[in-house]
């Protein structure tokens, strides 16, 4: 009688922000957030194969108003790009706001730098109204317009690759 290989279940991509809080200091309006990334099968072969991939993380402000819609009074994006050096086997993570790339064994610590922020400069409270009411939102994504084409048609039309989190929201205070 033959063995019966059981297959292995299809990882999904999945992207969670776990914790994210906001301070003021120096009249300057800080943000401090951990997120989580699961990268799944498709994205974890494209890595390993050389594409690199960008993660996204979006934080934005808005102004609750009572009788029309919130408006939207700031908003920034913390991008990396991610990508596997075969070579060195490495893997490299550059920010493109700041231009500094790091290098790391394991995907896993790459993954994780990427998704700590810690005391990122925000908004001068200056800029809002002090009776004003204000939330805070945040989401992680992977960014498929930044694939290589051939790779990003295929990414269009697979469920694995339009992976974003949940919005994150808490209320600031001016």
């Amino acid at each position: 009688m033959g063995a019966v290989a059981a297959a292995e279940p299809v990882r999904d991509s999945s992207f969670a922000v776990h914790e994210a809080r906001s301070l003021l200091v120096n009249g300057v309006y800080r943000i401090s957030a951990q997120v989580e990334y699961q990268l799944g099968d498709q994205a974890l072969e494209a890595l390993e194969h050389g594409v690199p991939l960008v993660l996204e993380i979006k934080i934005q402000v808005y102004r609750q108003r009572e009788w029309l819609w919130s408006e939207q009074v700031a908003q920034l994006r913390q991008r990396y790009q991610l990508r596997y050096h075969a070579l060195s086997r490495r893997y490299l993570v550059h920010s493109f706001n700041t231009g500094v790339q790091h290098s790391f064994q394991y995907l896993e610590d790459a993954l994780q730098a990427i998704g700590t922020l810690y005391d990122l400069p925000l908004l001068d409270a200056r800029l809002l109204e002090p009776e004003g009411e204000y939330e805070l939102r945040l989401r992680a994504d992977l960014d498929i317009e930044e694939l290589p084409t051939p790779i990003r048609l295929w990414a269009y039309l697979s469920s694995g690759w339009g992976v974003k989190s949940d919005w994150y929201t808490w209320p600031l205070e001016p």
